[in-house]
């Protein structure tokens, strides 16, 4: 995820934060990298380190951890016959807390500050590095304080039929598609108006209009760096990360000498 100034132009990356598990912060790495590599060509500094947050963890599966999706009731992962074995999971409000906290200790003052300069230097760009489920949480709870209009234009028609109940609860969670290493842009700007309305007719919670921060999702599952390339065929999607991984050049060295048959050794 990303979230910078309002801007056509690539502004330098500033802040970078990412989960502390071992895929994505291995890719927050590799950002800050590539990032160090453009310094050494302009006047404009990124950020010297990766910021680990434990919050940006992916959803706590509990007793289901390592148990595959589609798994039937009766693995040895279930306890008890035939509850479902993603139960216990973390539920949606749990991980919204952590989210929240997140914003609070690390997002809101940045994006109040850039929200509140006129200033160009002050314009930032701030990478957020997590997995699929987090990050659904995490950009509902960032419009939810913000933009809830925003909230609002993302949402998907209600499907026919739906609960009143079930209806209400879907406007507190986005679940945007994520493809692997796919990311969305969010622009921040000041808010220019003192009111910011839903769809519906109703006003936004005064505290999003007091940060003077308006955010606007401009890009969804951004996967361009991706063109090109081929996917591996094998079923080894997911298989567990290894950083020593050798490429497939190191597999094609000089071919061994033949030995010499019989009378010929």
């Amino acid at each position: 995820m990303t979230v910078r100034k309002d801007s056509s132009e690539t502004i330098a990356m500033t802040h970078i934060f990412s989960s502390d598990l071992q895929r994505a912060s291995a890719t927050a790495s590799a950002i800050l990298d590539a990032q160090r590599k453009r310094d050494d060509n302009c006047d404009e500094k990124g950020p010297d380190k990766v910021i680990k947050c434990v919050d940006l963890r992916e959803r706590d599966f509990r007793s289901g951890e390592g148990t595959r999706f589609g798994a039937s009731s009766g693995s040895g992962k279930c306890r008890g016959g035939g509850r479902n074995t993603f139960a216990d999971a973390e539920s949606w409000d749990e991980m919204s807390v952590r989210a929240r906290r997140f914003i609070d200790e690390h997002l809101d003052r940045l994006l109040v500050e850039a929200g509140d300069s006129k200033e160009k230097e002050d314009r930032r760009t701030i990478i957020v590095v997590a997995h699929g489920l987090i990050l659904n949480v995490l950009l509902s709870m960032l419009l939810l304080r913000y933009t809830p209009s925003e909230m609002t234009r993302l949402q998907p028609p209600l499907l026919p039929g739906a609960g009143v109940g079930s209806s209400d609860r879907k406007r507190d969670q986005l679940r945007v598609p994520w493809t692997n290493t796919g990311h969305l842009v969010i622009h921040a700007s000041r808010l220019k108006t003192k009111s910011l309305s839903n769809a519906d007719g109703s006003t936004a919670d005064a505290d999003a209009e007091a940060s003077g921060v308006k955010l606007q999702v401009v890009s969804i599952n951004c996967i361009e760096h991706l063109d090109g390339l081929k996917k591996t065929r094998g079923g080894i999607g997911s298989a567990q990360f290894d950083p020593k991984q050798k490429t497939m050049d190191s597999f094609f060295g000089p071919s061994a000498k033949r030995q010499k048959r019989g009378g010929d050794a």
